[in-house]
């Protein structure tokens, strides 16, 4: 969708697209409010997928970054220490698609 966005910075979509947008943005935990706010101007609009791509990008390199902690500790033979590593993770993980990533994980530690 971010291809589509104009010279000028501005991104228009149709309805559906939009909702997919919205969809996702609340998912990464952009507040409802801003959320909302930036539908309404296709400027808005880009800013919000530029955001949206912004957090998901991070919280993957979060992700993967605790994963390979996880393995390193299963490697080494330190059980306890992986699950640990995953339990703050899923304590401090704010995307909720993530932490359930990390539970499925964590329950197959067990």
């Amino acid at each position: 969708m971010e291809r589509r966005t104009s010279p000028e910075g501005g991104l228009a979509l149709p309805g559906e697209d939009r909702a997919q947008v919205q969809d996702v943005a609340l998912e990464v935990m952009i507040a409802e409010a801003e959320v909302y706010t930036s539908l309404r101007t296709p400027e808005g609009l880009a800013s919000l997928l530029r955001e949206i791509r912004r957090r998901v990008r991070e919280a993957g390199k979060r992700y993967s970054s605790t994963f390979n902690d996880v393995h390193d500790l299963q490697e080494a033979g330190d059980a306890a220490g992986a699950r640990k590593v995953l339990e703050e993770y899923i304590a401090s993980e704010a995307i909720p698609r993530y932490r359930e990533l990390a539970v499925t994980e964590l329950e197959h530690l067990e």
